[in-house]
């Protein structure tokens, strides 16, 4: 008796999972959603004041925030070149520094392929 689990969309799935498919919508607000995180952390680091003793917490905050979201920021690009029907390892481009914003804009305005495709059967969900 081995029923197959369907997956789930959730937080988890969208911030550290490479599977699946994940659309222009997601994809931004996921970008935003990281760069309001370590901007509020920096900011809170930045002006802390010494006498207080938080700024080493802080800034421990801001690094941590910051490898959390570069390790996101490459599996939602991997979930996105996945949904226009390209391979992850076209996913090397967000690390060269001049063609990484070029990279990140066209995928923020590159369409779904419509349908189903090789990653998963729609956008914003899990590979099955």
């Amino acid at each position: 008796m081995t029923a197959a689990v369907a997956r789930q969309a959730s937080i988890g799935w969208l911030f550290f999972s490479p599977s699946g498919r994940a659309g222009r919508q997601v994809f931004i607000l996921g970008w935003l959603f990281w760069m309001m995180v370590n901007s509020y952390t920096l900011t809170k680091a930045t002006l802390s004041q010494d006498e207080d003793g938080t700024m080493p917490v802080w800034g421990f905050v801001f690094i941590v925030s910051v490898v959390l979201s570069v390790a996101s920021a490459i599996m939602m690009t991997i979930k996105r070149l996945h949904d226009v029907g390209l391979p992850a390892p076209v996913s090397v481009l967000m690390v060269v520094p001049i063609l990484s914003f070029v990279f990140l804009f066209a995928l923020c305005l590159w369409p779904s392929s419509p349908g189903s495709n090789r990653f998963g059967p729609k956008t914003d969900w899990p590979q099955s």
